[in-house]
This record gives structure tokens, C-alpha cells and sequence, in this order.
């Protein structure tokens, strides 16, 4: 899967702590804040933006503010309409029900327009893919455009303080017996054990979310 002619498996940022620490001290930049390569948003280190009351499939209203007791809290933008979330389901419920013992809370954002991206299709989606985390709907895009979400799926990975600690792909094939390097796995890791993960951005990977003009 290619964006602008760039393909996730052949350009991924992977700086090294060590080396964020290094370009800290010879520019005098706060080494907790390391700017985006992939994302015109948001930075890494940054305080993430906020949600509230976002409707999900199972009727109630899901906010940041409720995830108070994670540890680690997972944000990753979806699509009923991309294959690319359809290949990475599986992926994702491993994830959740891997970690959610140690302090791992997940949440599924759509804030796609199109016909199947609506609020019946996703209950229909999470029912029969068994989704084992809460899948919201965000019809005014808002929390997309704060977090600088540019495709599906895209993850945000927030620490204990609810800084973004890691953005980008899940891992490096959308192919499971392929995989090298699992970039999400490492890093919910890293953050479950209060480390910095060593590599906290790489290029997202996927279905482009269609923005609304506004």
C-alpha cells in the first residue's frame, strides 16, 4: 500500500532515544518532544488531544477522561470500508486482550462519511468481527484533524501522562506471516514499562480517510 508514491515498507523513522537525547542537547530542543515526520500535527512528547462523549456501538458515550486508570491508552482510527482495517482486526483484538491485564485500554475511532462507515454498518462490523474494545463514531472529523489521522487504520499510542508516546503503522506487512517488525507491539510494551519506546513514529499504512471540506 503506497501514499504519495511512498511506501511504508520502504522509508520508516526509527530514531533511537539515545539519538533524540543527543539533538536535544546540541540545539537545546526538550528531548521529550520529538517533531512528526509523518504527521503535520501532532509531535511526539506532546500532550494528546482529547475526547468526549463519542457515540460507540454499544450505545454509550466514551470520553478520555474515563480511561483515568490506564496505564497506556490505544487510539487507532478505522474504516468499514478499508481492507486494510479488515486485515488488521485480528491484530488489533490480539493486541487488546494481550495487554488490557497490564494497563492497556483501546478504542476504535470512524470518522468516515461514506455509506458503510455509518453508525449501523459499524455496529453490524463489530459484531461479527467480535471487536473486544469500544468502536466510535465521529462524524465531525474533529478528532481526526487533531491528531493529524491521515489513513486507516492509524495508531496513537498515549502514556500514563497522555502524551503521545508512539503514531504511525501496527507493524511493517499487512501479510501476518510476513512481519518483521512489530512497531505497536514494542512500543505498548516500552510505555506498559514507563520506557520511551525506541521507535516511536513510523509512516502510516493504509485506506485514506476522506476529509469533509469545511
Amino acid at each position: 500500500m503506497r501514499r504519495g508514491g511512498v511506501s511504508i515498507f520502504d522509508v520508516v523513522q526509527t530514531v533511537s532515544v539515545a539519538t533524540v537525547v543527543l539533538w536535544a542537547v546540541v540545539v537545546g530542543a526538550p528531548a521529550e518532544v520529538v517533531a512528526g515526520k509523518f504527521n503535520a500535527v501532532l509531535k511526539v512528547g506532546q500532550p494528546a488531544p482529547a475526547w468526549e462523549g463519542l457515540l460507540g456501538v454499544d450505545g454509550k458515550r466514551h470520553s478520555l477522561g474515563d480511561l483515568k486508570d490506564a496505564r497506556a491508552v490505544l487510539l487507532v482510527f478505522l474504516s468499514n470500508r478499508c481492507p486494510m482495517t479488515r486485515s488488521y482486526e485480528a491484530r488489533l483484538k490480539k493486541l487488546v486482550s494481550g495487554y488490557r491485564k497490564s494497563g492497556l485500554a483501546v478504542i476504535g475511532v470512524s470518522i468516515g462519511h461514506s455509506p458503510t462507515d455509518r453508525l449501523e454498518k459499524m455496529i453490524a462490523r463489530s459484531a461479527l468481527s467480535k471487536y473486544n474494545f469500544p468502536y466510535c463514531i465521529d462524524l465531525t472529523q474533529q478528532l481526526g484533524r487533531r491528531y493529524g489521522a491521515t489513513c486507516t487504520p492509524h495508531a496513537f499510542l498515549l502514556d500514563r501522562k497522555r502524551r503521545v508516546a508512539y503514531m504511525g503503522a501496527i507493524d511493517d506487512n499487512v501479510d501476518p506471516g510476513k512481519i518483521e517488525h512489530h512497531y505497536l507491539r514494542d512500543a505498548i510494551r516500552a510505555v506498559l514499562a514507563g520506557k520511551r519506546p525506541e521507535v516511536f513514529e513510523t509512516l502510516q499504512k493504509g485506506c485514506e480517510i476522506k476529509y469533509v471540506a469545511r
